[in-house]
C-alpha cells in the first residue's frame, strides 16, 4: 500500500448526513485556519514537558486536511487527513492510545510513521464542536514506542477538558458578538449637506461601546456614544441595558433632560450591579449647524475646525450610575462649513498612549480625508499599533 491509497476518506454526499453536520461545527468553532493564540500554545508546551514527548498539538479535522491550531515539536501545521491519527481519534468519545504505531494494523503504513515525522507512540482525545460532534484532538505524539499509564491517561484529558472550556468560551463570546452587533441600529443616511463615518471595534468579541444615530421627531439630527465600564460580557449586558433605557425615552427629551429620564430607570440597576456608563449625547440642526449636547463624563468629543484648530468638548455631569440622583447641564455647539464632530470613547484614547496631545496629533485625518467613514475607520485602526485592551468606537459627523 503506497501513501496515495493510505486510509481515504469518505466523500460527504447525501448519505453522509454526520460527516456533515461534524464538518459544520468544525466550521463553528471559528477556530479552523486562524493564527496560533496563546491560551492554546501554552497548553501544548505543557504536555510537552510533563509527558516528556516530541511534540504535543491540537487539531482540527476538515474534509481533506488536519489543521493544527496549536502545536510544539516537529510537526506540520497541516497534513492530508487520510494519513493522520487524529482522523481515528475522533471517532470515539474515548482516548486513543497507539504505543507502538509499527504494531498497529491501521497506522503502520502512514507516511507520518514511515516518513516525518516518525510517529511511533500517540495518546490523543476528541475535542468536541458548539454542536457536538467531534471536530479534532489534543494529542501527543512521541517518536519512539512507549507505555501509556491510567494516570497519565487522566492528566491528558484534564488538559484536553481545560482546551475545551476555552473552545467553549469562543463560541458564546462569537455568538455573543454576532447577536450584540445584530441589535444595533442600522446607521442611517447623514443629513443633507453632512457626511458621516462610524466604527465599532470590540477588543474582545462583546463589546462595552455601543451607539446610535437618528432623526428626532423635530427634525433635528442625533449622536449618541456610550461605554460601558469594564470589558467582556459584563460590560456588554451594562451597555445593553444603558442603551435600552436611553431608548426608551423616545429620543424626544433635550440632551441633559434625556440623561435625568434614563437615570431614574438605571440608578437602581447600575448600582446593584456595581457599574456605570459614560454617554455623549448631542442633538444638531442640519440647517443652522447648531447643536446641543451632555456630556455623562466620556470628556472626549472635539469639534475640528476647517482652519485646523481643534475644540473639546467639557464633560457636562458624571458617568450615569455613579451618583445616583445626580443631573447634567447641557451645552452648545455649532458646525459651520467644513467642520466635523468627533464623539470617541475612550480606548481611542489608549490607542494614542493616554496622551490627548497625540490623540489631537493624529486627528488631522478626520479633518482632510474625503469619506468620513474610512477616515474615522482609519483613526481608530489597531494595526501597527501598541497593544490596546479596550474597545474602540467613534462616530464622526462632518459638515460638508
Amino acid at each position: 500500500m503506497t501513501s496515495t491509497d493510505y486510509r481515504p476518506h469518505a466523500r460527504i454526499d447525501g448519505a453522509n448526513a454526520p460527516e456533515r453536520a461534524r464538518l459544520e461545527d468544525v466550521a463553528m468553532t471559528r477556530l479552523l485556519d486562524t493564527p496560533s493564540e496563546e491560551r492554546f500554545d501554552r497548553i501544548t508546551r505543557l504536555a510537552q514537558g510533563l509527558f516528556g514527548v516530541a511534540a504535543a498539538s491540537i487539531s482540527l479535522i476538515t474534509e481533506d486536511r488536519q489543521y493544527l491550531k496549536s502545536f510544539v515539536g516537529p510537526l506540520s501545521r497541516e497534513s492530508r487527513r487520510s494519513d493522520t491519527f487524529c482522523n481515528e481519534a475522533i471517532k470515539s468519545a474515548e482516548t486513543m492510545v497507539v504505543e507502538d504505531a509499527f504494531a498497529d494494523e491501521r497506522f503502520r503504513q502512514s507516511p507520518l510513521v514511515t516518513g516525518d515525522p516518525h510517529i511511533k507512540f500517540y495518546a490523543g482525545h476528541p475535542l468536541t464542536g458548539p454542536g457536538g460532534t467531534h471536530v479534532g484532538t489534543f494529542c501527543v505524539i512521541d517518536q519512539v514506542p512507549r507505555s501509556f499509564s491510567a494516570e497519565q491517561r487522566k492528566i491528558l484529558e484534564d488538559l484536553a477538558a481545560i482546551i475545551q472550556r476555552e473552545m467553549n468560551l469562543s463560541w458564546d463570546i462569537g455568538a455573543g458578538a454576532r447577536v450584540q452587533r445584530s441589535l444595533l441600529p442600522a446607521v442611517p443616511a447623514a443629513p443633507e449637506g453632512y457626511s458621516l463615518g462610524t466604527c465599532y471595534y470590540p477588543v474582545s468579541g462583546v463589546s462595552g461601546d455601543f451607539f446610535e444615530l437618528g432623526t428626532t421627531t423635530g427634525g433635528a439630527f442625533r449622536v449618541t456614544v456610550g461605554d460601558a465600564m469594564g470589558k467582556g460580557v459584563g460590560a456588554g449586558l451594562v451597555a445593553g441595558t444603558v442603551h435600552s433605557a436611553l431608548a426608551h425615552t423616545g429620543w424626544v427629551a433635550e440632551p441633559a433632560r434625556l440623561f435625568e429620564e434614563a437615570a431614574a430607570d438605571l440608578d437602581g440597576t447600575l448600582v446593584r450591579a456595581g457599574s456605570y456608563a459614560t454617554v455623549f449625547h448631542a442633538t444638531l440642526d442640519p440647517v443652522t449647524g447648531s447643536g446641543s449636547y451632555a456630556d455623562a463624563g466620556q470628556g472626549l468629543s472635539h469639534i475640528l475646525r476647517a482652519d485646523g484648530t481643534i475644540e473639546r468638548l467639557a464633560p457636562t455631569g458624571p458617568p450615569l450610575g455613579l451618583m445616583p440622583g445626580q443631573s447634567w447641564d447641557m451645552d452648545h455647539f455649532t458646525l459651520a462649513c467644513g467642520d466635523a464632530l468627533l464623539v470617541p470613547t475612550d480606548g481611542l484614547l489608549d490607542l494614542h498612549g493616554g496622551d490627548l496631545d497625540q490623540l489631537h496629533a493624529a486627528l488631522g485625518v478626520c479633518r482632510e480625508g474625503e469619506d468620513p467613514d474610512i477616515a474615522v475607520k482609519d483613526l481608530c485602526d489597531r494595526r501597527g499599533k501598541g497593544v490596546v485592551l479596550d474597545d474602540i468606537t467613534a462616530v464622526l459627523l462632518r459638515r460638508n
